[in-house]
This record gives C-alpha cells, sequence and structure tokens, in this order.
C-alpha cells in the first residue's frame, strides 16, 4: 500500500508539472500574441529591395492609425535596446524611419535615422550610407530645422566614405548652401554657390542653385536672369541629347511661372505656362496653374474654369489608368485641383456650386490641410451669408503650417478677416 502510495504520488506531481508546463508554455504563447504590433515591426527586417520597399511603406502608411500605433511602439523597442542589440536591422528601421517621417513623428524618426547612418558606415557601404543621410537630411528639411539640415550636410562633407560616397559630395554641398540660405546666411551660400559654378566649369546645374538662393532673397529679378541664362546653358549644352534638353528647359520654365507670378508678372507667367501646355497637353499640372493664376487675377474666367475642368479630368484618367496597372488602390481627385475649380466658381459668383468642391479639397487628409483651401472655403461659407462657418473654417487654416513665403501673408490676412467676422457676429 506504501508503495502505491508513492506511485499515486509521483504520478500526481508529474501531471501536476506537465500541467504547469502547458499552461506556461501557453502563456508565453499567449504573450506572444499579446504583442502583434512588435511581431509585425521584426518582420519589416526581412523587407528587402527597394521596389519591395517602396510597396510595403504605402501598405503601412494607407492605415494612419494602426501606422502611428506601429511608430510608437518601434520608438518602444528601441528605446528598450539602448546599450543592447538593436532589434532592427537596416532594412526594418529604413522602412520604421520612413513611416515615422511621412507621420510627422519627427522625434522616432531622428534616431532610427543616426543609426541607419552608424549601420551603413559600419557596413562601409557607398549607397546606404547616402541614403541614410539623405533621409536624415530631407527629414530636418521637412520639420524647417535648418540648422540641423546644415550640421547633417557637414558631417557628411567631413566623412570619408566609399566611392559612391564621396561623388555625391558636390550634390550635399548644394543642400548645405540651401540651409545656409533658410538661415538668412545669404552671402555665404551665395560665395559657395559661385564655387561650385567655377568648378563645373560654368556649367548650367549649379546656376540654377544661384537662382534657386537669389529667389530666397527675394531678389526676383536677378533671379529671374539667371533662370533664364540657365535655359540658354542647357539649349547649347552639347552633351545632352534632345529629350532631355526639352525636359530640362520645362522645368526651368516652371520655375520661372512661380517667379514671375511673385514678381506680379502675370502675363509673364502665363505665357510660360502656355508655352508648357502646348509642349505637355496631357499634363494637369500646366493647365491647372494657369487657370489658376488667371482666376487668382480676376482674368479669363471662362477660359481658366475650362483648363481646370480638363486638368480634372486629366488627373482622374491618369490615376483610373494606375489603378487598373495594380500601382494605386483608389481614384482621389487631386485636392488643389478641387481648390482651383472652386476658386474660380467663387470669382464668378457662383457661390453654391463652388462650396462643393472646396469643402472636398479641404476634407482630404492628406493634401487639403493647406492654409490657402481653407482660406478659400472660408471667403466662400462668408458669400452664403454661413459665418459661423466661415469662422471655423479660418480658425483651422491658422492651425496650418506655412508652406510657402506667400503663407506668411495670406496668415496675416486671415487673421485680419477672423477678427473683424468676429467681431460682426459679436
Amino acid at each position: 500500500m506504501a508503495a502505491a502510495g508513492i506511485q499515486w504520488a509521483v504520478r500526481m506531481f508529474v501531471f501536476a508539472a506537465l500541467v504547469v508546463f502547458a499552461y506556461g508554455a501557453t502563456g508565453r504563447a499567449q504573450d506572444k500574441k499579446q504583442d502583434p504590433l512588435r511581431e509585425e515591426l521584426l518582420k519589416l527586417n526581412s523587407v528587402t529591395g527597394e521596389d519591395a520597399q517602396r510597396t510595403k511603406l504605402v501598405a503601412l502608411v494607407k492605415d494612419k492609425e494602426k501606422a502611428k500605433k506601429l511608430v510608437a511602439e518601434a520608438a518602444k523597442m528601441m528605446k528598450e535596446a539602448k546599450g543592447k542589440e538593436n532589434p532592427f536591422n537596416y532594412n526594418g528601421a529604413l522602412l520604421v524611419a520612413k513611416m515615422a517621417h511621412y507621420l510627422k513623428r519627427y522625434d522616432v524618426a531622428e534616431p532610427f535615422y543616426e543609426y541607419l547612418i552608424e549601420s551603413a558606415t559600419t557596413l562601409k557601404s557607398g549607397p546606404k550610407m547616402l541614403q541614410a543621410y539623405e533621409g536624415l537630411i530631407d527629414m530636418h528639411w521637412d520639420n524647417k530645422k535648418y540648422d540641423k539640415v546644415v550640421e547633417t550636410c557637414e558631417n557628411y562633407m567631413d566623412e570619408k566614405g566609399p566611392k559612391e560616397f564621396e561623388q555625391a559630395k558636390p550634390f550635399i554641398l548644394e543642400r548645405l548652401i540651401q540651409g545656409k540660405a533658410k538661415q538668412g546666411k545669404f552671402d555665404e551660400a551665395l560665395r559657395m554657390t559661385e564655387g561650385l559654378i567655377e568648378l563645373d566649369e560654368g556649367g548650367w546645374y549649379f546656376l540654377q542653385l544661384k537662382g534657386w538662393v537669389l529667389r530666397e532673397q527675394d531678389k526676383l529679378d536677378k533671379a529671374i536672369e539667371i533662370y533664364n541664362e540657365v535655359i540658354d546653358k542647357i539649349d547649347t549644352n552639347k552633351t545632352l541629347n534632345a529629350e532631355l534638353k526639352d525636359r530640362l528647359k520645362d522645368r526651368m520654365r516652371y520655375t520661372l511661372t512661380g517667379l514671375h507670378v511673385e514678381n506680379k508678372e502675370i502675363d509673364k507667367a502665363a505665357k510660360h505656362l502656355q508655352t508648357l501646355i502646348k509642349r505637355n497637353p496631357d499634363n494637369p499640372t500646366y493647365k491647372n496653374d494657369l487657370g489658376f493664376i488667371w482666376c487668382d487675377n480676376d482674368m479669363k474666367l471662362e477660359e481658366s474654369e475650362k483648363l481646370i475642368r480638363e486638368a480634372l479630368d486629366l488627373d482622374t484618367k491618369a490615376k483610373e489608368k494606375l489603378k487598373k496597372e495594380g500601382k494605386i488602390d483608389e481614384v482621389k481627385e487631386n485636392a488643389a485641383y478641387l481648390d482651383s475649380l472652386g476658386w474660380v466658381l467663387f470669382k464668378q459668383k457662383k457661390y453654391k456650386e463652388a462650396l462643393e468642391p472646396l469643402k472636398k479639397a479641404a476634407a482630404d487628409e492628406d493634401d487639403g490641410n493647406h492654409l490657402e483651401i481653407w482660406d478659400h472655403l472660408a471667403d466662400c461659407y462668408l458669400a452664403l451669408g454661413q459665418k459661423k462657418e466661415a469662422i471655423a473654417a479660418w480658425e483651422k487654416a491658422l492651425k496650418m503650417e506655412d508652406i510657402s513665403k506667400r503663407d506668411g501673408e495670406r496668415r496675416r490676412k486671415v487673421s485680419e478677416k477672423l477678427k473683424k467676422l468676429r467681431e460682426e457676429v459679436k
């Protein structure tokens, strides 16, 4: 009996041990299942190749709320790994950095880009070093941290690397010059630009950089002169084929349209756009821009409306083709073109017709968050007598970031209009 009792006790002990082990294993499995975000993040390490990474990034940011959670979790994982082995390899860290950058979580993107620079430098991979540095420079630029743009560019220039890394230094120097111009250090920026032009033996590429700096300095006449000189130099360049020459000249002409608009030379801007439309009849951007600058200056309103509608139609057809090819998931009307349509209708005093495209433009989460779009919407609400809606739209407008220099002046006018309307409502 004693022996049987002992055997029973042993069996019970083994059974209990198995139960505990099984429960523990199940519990650990459940713990893993409770962390799906980390599992998904770690899978990014195995995404290789530019095309696959691009496709994955598009899929990740499509669901913005989930992407925000992934970025927040990635930040925790990076923090936990301090002093230990990083859970992300180069591929995974690159995707997290780009995702955080897209979501404007610059506080998360920055340490990931810095880790990428460190990893690529250790690997002595020229292309990866360039990719990591460019990502960090672009991030600081988008965040308007021009002191950090300059600092990162200077770090690049001081670093030694493989051939691909060294060959890119003149173009990093270009970003450094642009950063200094954004800091208001125009004399230094122009002096450095002249050095690049001299090294390029009077070529066209760095001459356009001089035009860019002069534009930042508000020396519009000189900038226009320089860009016209760039077109002439492209035209006489013997190393460029005819097709590339045409594309480059079109790019310079398009830059000139903006300069002429800023310089209040609407007819000259329109002339360049008419040339571009004639050369590129299926390009919606040129048609939209010409229609917009005309209507914004109360010129040729019917023709403007026709051009803008053509731009919307061309853009939609191009997107439908991309969707058919599986390159995009949905066909969405361009927010800027919708804003143009609403504005040209507003200018024709067709306020009810104008409201719908303006509301659609402002509702676009990706491209509708623009001071000018919300200002137009508020103007339309006010014209329709909807004062509360106008106030709300102008309040929203003032929360938008300035994208161009024109936005500073527009912000001042919006503040004045909002103040006046609030007093009227009171």
